[in-house]
């Protein structure tokens, strides 16, 4: 889908925040984040790749990289390698930034 140019950044950071938090939540196989209280999440999850979210959001992959560069420690936390950003990890809401 082309990107909806009467989208805003705080639009597009909007989406790209609660799909990565839906897929993120979703890929997680030991434990449920939404049952599980945050500080009992281990440390070891499974990333969700931006193509996944940009699929979701029906964004541009290019839209949901600047996206994440901006949620990057506010809502999520964003690894990069070989090429790929991804979600390692939701911040939750009540984490004082």
């Amino acid at each position: 889908m082309a990107p909806d140019e009467t989208l805003d950044e705080s639009t597009i950071d909007d989406m790209v925040g609660e799909a990565a938090l839906q897929l993120w939540a979703a890929a997680q196989t030991d434990f449920d984040p939404f049952q599980l209280p945050s500080p009992e999440w281990p440390d070891t999850t499974v990333p969700v790749r931006d193509v996944d979210i940009a699929v979701d959001t029906g964004l541009e992959e290019d839209d949901v990289r600047a996206s994440l560069a901006r949620l990057d420690g506010v809502k999520v936390v964003v690894g990069r390698e070989a090429g790929t950003v991804s979600v390692l990890r939701a911040i939750p809401q009540d984490t004082p930034l």
